[in-house]
């Protein structure tokens, strides 16, 4: 199923690919005088797991996708267990305001993407070096990048 990326997405996705750069920078500048074996594969292994960025996905695409899972709770549709990842956290998120705050499900959905973020990163490491590399060779600073041994 296609879905257009809409400008609130590719912004979302902007500001998710900015803030994984930057924290994978501060953590490998905290690990390089360490001397830590392989520091770039430490430094984006502790990055995707410990940063908590903003759901980079529009209301739509949330609201679709989250009514669906909470409609059928049927997982298994996704292109990878990273994208499924984030939809069950997200919808998780969803379903407890529900219950807790006795909202509508769209109502939830819009205090989830606006005001909530995510538990971890939700990209492979193949994907998140190549934002990074990408991130990094538009900032035209001297950070390490190339492959991740």
């Amino acid at each position: 199923m296609n879905y257009f990326i809409n400008s609130e997405s590719a912004q979302r996705r902007q500001e998710r690919d900015r803030l994984l750069t930057e924290l994978y920078c501060e953590i490998y500048d905290q690990l390089k005088p360490k001397q830590v074996k392989n520091p770039k594969r430490v430094a984006l292994a502790i990055a995707l797991e410990t940063g908590t960025p903003p759901y980079h996905v529009s209301y739509e695409r949330a609201r679709v996708v989250v009514l669906r899972l909470l409609a059928s709770d049927n997982s298994a549709n996704f292109k990878s267990s990273a994208n499924r990842d984030m939809w069950l956290d997200l919808t998780k998120k969803v379903k407890c305001l529900m219950e807790q705050g006795k909202m509508s499900a769209a109502r939830a959905i819009a205090i989830v993407i606006e005001q909530c973020r995510a538990s971890r990163f939700f990209l492979t490491p193949e994907h998140a070096w190549s934002i990074i590399k990408q991130q990094l060779s538009h900032m035209n600073c001297r950070r390490p990048y190339g492959r991740v041994a």
